[in-house]
């Protein structure tokens, strides 16, 4: 079931520009959405990371100057070296339409071929759903208790879903494999070459 967070906005202040308002502590934000007229709000920058926390499932209730919008986070622009956020971007959700997200895979169980000795390997930490807003998972749980030998994988369309959720992603995507111990040395092996030659 979606997460739901209270976030308390405002109305954009245009009188002020982005760095005005960051300097006071308040973000520069959009909500647009399907059928629907974007709006531009502001919002305080630490009740915004203590709500988000990374958190792309969860559904924010941004409330203020009377009006209520369930929106999804979009996009966080921000500084890639200090993560100093620069803007937001949400997605106006409605209760009876669908919408796609992309959710965080969890790995569950055990694999006898890791407990062997196989390396498991997670190529994909996500994958993109289709979903009515009440169904949005946190996680997409995937088992690896099926994988008996060295060399075998799961797939998104091999995955078994929630009801009412939909892979977006298409169903050839790697989500786990158990490769061999030697593979791995190898690859070390090559990499360290490769690093060596660089260097020549």
């Amino acid at each position: 079931m979606a997460k739901h967070t209270g976030l308390a906005v405002e109305k954009r202040d245009f009188s002020k520009n982005p760095r005005q308002l960051r300097a006071e502590g308040k973000l520069p934000a959009t909500v647009y959405g399907h059928n629907f007229d974007s709006v531009s709000l502001q919002l305080d920058e630490k009740a915004f990371s203590m709500a988000y926390k990374g958190d792309k499932t969860v559904i924010l209730e941004l409330k203020g100057d009377g009006d209520t919008y369930n929106a999804l986070v979009k996009h966080v622009q921000s500084n890639a070296i200090t993560d100093e956020i620069y803007n937001i971007e949400f997605y106006n959700v409605k209760t009876g339409e669908k919408l796609k997200v992309s959710v965080p895979v969890a790995i569950v169980g055990e694999s006898p071929a890791v407990k062997a000795g196989g390396i498991l390997r997670t190529p994909q930490s996500e994958i993109e759903i289709e979903c009515l807003p009440k169904d949005i998972p946190s996680v997409i749980e995937v088992s690896i208790s099926g994988l008996e030998n060295l060399e075998d994988t799961i797939t998104v369309g091999d995955i078994k879903y929630p009801a009412g959720i939909t892979p977006v992603s298409a169903e050839g995507i790697l989500i786990v494999k158990v490769s061999s111990p030697t593979a791995g040395a190898a690859a070390a092996t090559t990499s360290t070459e490769v690093a060596g030659l660089a260097k020549k």
